[in-house]
């Protein structure tokens, strides 16, 4: 008799909480597994925490900012660091790296939990929510491997030794019948799937999330038809006269989101922008906003240690300042006014003086809500970056300290009460002089390891506003298309636009969804990752304080030790020489 392995969730942890390092407290027969939904809720819960919904693992969790860093977005704190390793590898025959994500397990243990439900004694409505459950799993799943991949083989049912060779060692599905199977996984468990949960049962699949998924699925395959070629007959890349399909779809699953009611833009502190954009991340009190989520609870030992990794040194007794976010991303960022962002580099020099709000304090709410950057104000008290301070002392000479525990005299103030050291703490100092500051709770001190309970969104309506604009203006529908966009703007404070543009939207996106595992998916698939990434080597900021003039000598410095290289075979990573060996069916992505 077949046996199935299930781990037990603990009671009162809501579904889709991450059931981490948890092992199997008992071994069940399969057939008594369905007869019972107390077995089958523990089964599918369990498949909720085996899907990839946000990157987690390595020391710490490092791997929460793992493709912040091939995106370009920011850099880890360590070389050794999994997010700064998979920012530098070349990748080659020997498979996708930490970037890797294969997940026939998943695949197989899901169309598992589907068969034995559908051949269970209990009412159809119940077998029908539940299988829709774990396809939108699998949906997901597959939107991950075909992102990476390209076409990937399509199974559906639970394989048996005895079936034909052909289905035990599959072929890749062409890119586009990936992209067209969770479409239409996704329309059809829509109907079947509830619009909300009671709150115990919050961060399960509703339709809404089913509709999301298809929004995103359905926009990058008609980015991909749109600015990508085909090869290997298909299984990469997606004819360019189908990409209006695509877009159309994607279009249509957003609309049913965006008209709604239950879902609207967090507006909850609509006169500080800044503070709103900020709760956005941490507000888990019937968010209108959130689509979908991944639920965390320290309280229930199911913690993470995201405020742990980012709050700056100085303020936790943790791992802190890990995340340093680089000078060319910052430039995404314009001013409030509406003036450009990008830092003229001509003006950072060794002599000249910068005043850090006009620098940093005056632009886009959503950066000042993001990052922390030289003054910025946390749990009370401002963070410091600068790597020496330079002042007068009692004979009036000029002369630098680079201490980080000498007060420079006369320095305690309103302004700085606890005074000015000649060095900020030495971690906050050597990377990139910003760092990311998104989804940290302000309210957790001391920011422990393992003890942050902030939920992970996977969808919202920015983006799904965001999948709508993008795909709109595909079809040259730009009127709709300016009209998200600047519902996106209008939350943030920043001047509407009266025209848009390709480079709007794109520039919008990225500032956005910053630090939400976007970016490097959507230069890949806007095929401008090569432009944007390859031979780069992203730069930071040095900041020297001058106490007298209360402003700051600010110099460019290398945030990297290598140049990046994004050659045009990484548009996809290679499934690697392993497992095309044991799967001889399989053809490798072209380049490889």
């Amino acid at each position: 008799m077949r046996q199935i392995i299930i781990a037990f969730i603990l009671t009162g942890l809501v579904g889709c909480s991450k059931v981490l390092d948890i092992q199997p407290l008992e071994i069940i027969p399969e057939t008594a597994v369905f007869k019972d939904k107390n077995l089958i809720e523990a089964n599918l819960l369990s498949l909720y925490d085996r899907t990839k919904f946000q990157e987690l693992g390595n020391q710490e969790n490092f791997r929460m900012g793992l493709l912040a860093g091939p995106g370009g977005e920011c850099r880890a704190f360590g070389d050794w660091q999994d997010p700064y390793i998979a920012s530098i590898k070349i990748y080659d025959n020997s498979g996708a790296g930490l970037l890797d994500y294969w997940a026939y397990v998943a695949i197989r243990q899901i169309n598992e939990f589907i068969a034995g439900v559908n051949g269970s004694p209990f009412e159809q409505s119940y077998k029908d929510q539940k299988i829709s459950e774990a396809r939108f799993l699998r949906g997901f799943i597959y939107h991950q491997m075909v992102k990476r991949f390209g076409g990937v083989p399509i199974i559906t049912k639970v394989q048996k030794e005895t079936d034909p060779q052909s289905e035990l060692f599959p072929v890749r599905n062409k890119e586009a019948e990936v992209y067209d199977f969770i479409g239409k996984e996704m329309d059809e468990i829509a109907l079947l799937l509830p619009a909300s949960y009671a709150a115990k049962d919050v961060g399960r699949a509703t339709r809404f999330a089913a509709l999301a998924l298809k929004s995103r699925a359905m926009l990058y395959a008609g980015t991909i038809a749109r600015f990508g070629t085909v090869d290997l007959n298909g299984v990469v890349g997606i004819p360019a006269g189908e990409a209006d399909k695509y877009f159309t779809a994607a279009m249509a699953a957003s609309k049913a989101i965006m008209d709604n009611p239950a879902f609207s833009l967090y507006n909850k502190v609509s006169s500080d922008p800044v503070k709103n954009f900020t709760q956005l991340f941490t507000d888990e009190n019937a968010n209108p906003e959130v689509i979908f989520s991944v639920k965390w609870d320290a309280s229930l030992n199911r913690g993470h240690s995201w405020d742990a990794l980012c709050t700056p040194a100085g303020f936790t007794s943790g791992w802190n300042s890990n995340f340093n976010v680089f000078l060319e991303f910052v430039d995404l960022f314009d001013y409030q006014d509406g003036r450009s962002g990008v830092m003229n580099r001509s003006l950072l020099t060794g002599t000249r003086l910068h005043d850090i709000d006009s620098l940093f304090g005056k632009r886009d709410p959503r950066f000042r809500a993001s990052t922390f950057y030289p003054e910025s104000i946390w749990q009370g008290k401002k963070v410091f970056f600068h790597s020496s301070t330079r002042y007068r002392n009692s004979s009036g000479q000029v002369v630098t300290s680079t201490s980080e525990t000498f007060v420079i005299p006369n320095s305690v103030s309103p302004q700085f009460p606890d005074g000015i050291t000649g060095r900020a703490p030495l971690r906050n100092t050597q990377r990139t002089g910003v760092h990311v500051r998104k989804r940290c709770d302000e309210a957790l001190t001391p920011a422990a390891s393992g003890q942050s309970s902030t939920d992970f969104i996977v969808f919202r309506l920015g983006e799904i506003l965001l999948n709508y604009a993008e795909a709109a203006f595909y079809l040259n529908q730009t009127t709709e298309a300016l009209n998200a966009v600047n519902r996106i703007r209008a939350r943030a404070a920043m001047p509407l636009r009266t025209t848009i543009t390709e480079a709007n939207i794109r520039q919008e996106r990225q500032v956005e969804l910053a630090f939400e595992e976007h970016r490097y998916w959507d230069l890949r698939r806007w095929r401008i990752a090569e432009q944007e990434l390859n031979g780069k080597r992203f730069q930071g900021l040095n900041y020297v304080y001058d106490f007298d003039a209360k402003k700051y000598i600010i110099t460019l410095r290398n945030a990297e030790g290598v140049a990046r290289v994004f050659q045009p075979r990484h548009y996809y990573l290679p499934l690697g020489i392993d497992r095309i060996a044991d799967n001889p069916s399989l053809v490798e992505n072209p380049g490889y």
